[in-house]
């Protein structure tokens, strides 16, 4: 939906296609922060360092001088600031000019995501980092790093007038890329079950999932083994397309594939060394941020698959946006 071309005393209350760029990446980066610093409450043991919800203790607002306490308060405190991220981000795509449904919608999907996400949280502590609530807590995250991967994306480019009108490119591709995204899924899950099963449960107390390492760790490494060979054909795949063709959305679903792979790398290589030096608290916080990393990478796989876009907004919006909306920020 476009609006009216405003009158100069009221542009400073509208946004520019470039800035609202700006806001998404802000947002999509801040739920990357949040995941990161809930890692870092379960990894320090501080699960349970604020008992009550929303205050830290019965009766006490912040917590007193205590270090477990104010790692998970903070954490807390970072959730607010997600909240104001993607609230800012509603609010630059309703005055974004000229404005989009599709970039309004998904950011709203961004406020109801934070806020399941709040109400997780409470449920997560009140119920004493019961394994199974945790585990959804870190998927739900997930999903919502993804969505503002989508926002991101969308928000790098304008639709022409009349579609998008854009190239497909093969069934086989897109259908590759999506089994990747499901299996990368899998593999997040079957890695929160090892992480359910492990030591490191956010508090010393806290009940684990009574199943045995080895066998769920390796029910993980199978998952992810499954994934990088699909991946390796989906890149060999387009290797061939990319010879027979060629083409600009070929070229970038390609370097999204290589992307994709190096980041998988990294995480079986962090993954085996945590594993048989008994999960440092090192390692596992950098396989939580692989993890986080895998998730972005691969939805923009699956995005370049899709949509034959350069799905890169760091590339630079202006190649696609124009003049479109130009002034209305200042």
């Amino acid at each position: 939906m476009n609006l009216p071309e405003p009158s100069p005393q009221g542009r400073r209350r509208y946004v520019t296609p470039e800035r609202f760029a700006t806001i998404a990446r802000w947002a999509l980066w801040s739920l990357v922060a949040i995941v990161v610093t809930g890692s870092l409450v379960r990894l320090t043991g501080s699960g349970l360092g604020c008992s009550d919800w929303p205050t830290c203790e019965p009766g006490e607002f912040v917590p007193a001088a205590d270090f477990h306490g104010w790692v998970e308060f903070g954490n807390r405190i970072v959730t607010g600031l997600v909240s104001v991220a993607v609230v800012a981000a509603v609010a630059a795509s309703w005055w974004r000019q000229p404005r989009r449904g599709d970039l309004v919608w998904w950011s709203l999907g961004l406020v109801a995501g934070v806020i399941f996400q709040i109400g997780l949280g409470a449920v997560t502590v009140l119920t004493h980092l019961s394994p199974p609530i945790v585990m959804s807590h870190f998927l739900a995250s997930q999903v919502l790093v993804s969505a503002a991967v989508v926002l991101q994306h969308r928000a790098s480019w304008e639709p022409p007038p009349g579609g998008i009108g854009t190239a497909r490119l093969p069934t086989q591709v897109r259908t590759l890329a999506w089994l990747a995204a499901a299996l990368t899924a899998a593999a997040l899950w079957t890695g929160t079950v090892v992480t359910g099963t492990g030591p490191h449960g956010g508090d010393e107390h806290v009940e684990r999932l009574q199943y045995a390492l080895p066998s769920v760790a390796r029910i993980h490494g199978i998952t992810v083994a499954v994934l990088a060979a699909t991946t390796l054909l989906l890149a060999f795949r387009v290797r061939r397309l990319a010879a027979t063709q060629g083409g600009d959305a070929t070229a970038e679903l390609g370097r999204r594939i290589r992307t994709v792979i190096g980041v998988m790398a990294v995480q079986a290589a962090i993954g085996y060394v945590q594993y048989f030096n008994e999960l440092p608290v090192l390692l596992v916080a950098l396989h939580v941020v692989g993890a986080t990393l895998l998730t972005i990478t691969m939805t923009r796989l699956v995005l370049a698959a899709e949509t034959g876009r350069h799905a890169s907004a760091e590339t630079g919006i202006a190649e696609s946006v124009g003049i479109a909306g130009r002034g209305f920020a200042e």
